[in-house]
């Protein structure tokens, strides 16, 4: 299971919370008060040594907005990120799928290193670059047309006539 990202808006930054205030900013994660006990063994900085335990929430945010950006990989253009591998890797044989999705380009491909799918986004003007670094097998959704399909034989069905006898036996 990957590492658990907490989000930063949550926390007041004038504000003292207790280890159980914390833990109930992030419930929806089940965030557990040992976690937090770790945290501060780990460097979060507390108010003093009394109890109950407060933490300044600009304390807080800084190291939970640390503690988040730590377990980031960069990727280059060429590169993209394996979940199975964690880490940056390029594509197998150089090959993957695009597919148009609204304003951006959704690019699918196999790792080189233990042949999983990896996925990532780039911006629609990257279309060119990206056919410089990789060979597109399959490109969806990249058409343009103006031509309407709605008096094309997909999807369109001739409505057979019923015959009255054939009505009457029904019933």
């Amino acid at each position: 299971m990957g590492k658990k990202v907490y989000p930063l808006g949550k926390i007041k930054r004038k504000w003292a919370y207790t280890i159980d205030e914390i833990c109930d900013l992030y419930g929806n994660r089940k965030l557990h008060p040992q976690t937090v006990r770790g945290w501060i063994k780990k460097g979060l900085p507390t108010i003093d040594k009394k109890k109950p335990t407060l933490i300044f929430g600009s304390e807080l945010h800084q190291f939970i907005g640390t503690m988040n950006a730590s377990g980031k990989v960069k990727t280059e253009f060429h590169e993209m990120f394996c979940m199975k591998c964690q880490d940056a890797r390029k594509p197998y044989k150089k090959e993957m799928q695009v597919e148009l999705d609204r304003d951006f380009l959704r690019a699918k491909a196999i790792c080189s290193e233990c042949l999983s799918t990896m996925n990532k986004s780039y911006k629609k003007d990257d279309y060119t670059k990206l056919k410089l670094f990789f060979r597109t097998v399959a490109v969806l959704g990249l058409y343009d047309s103006t031509a309407s399909t709605v008096n094309t034989h997909l999807g369109h069905t001739e409505a057979v006539p019923v015959n009255e006898s054939l009505q009457m036996e029904m019933f």
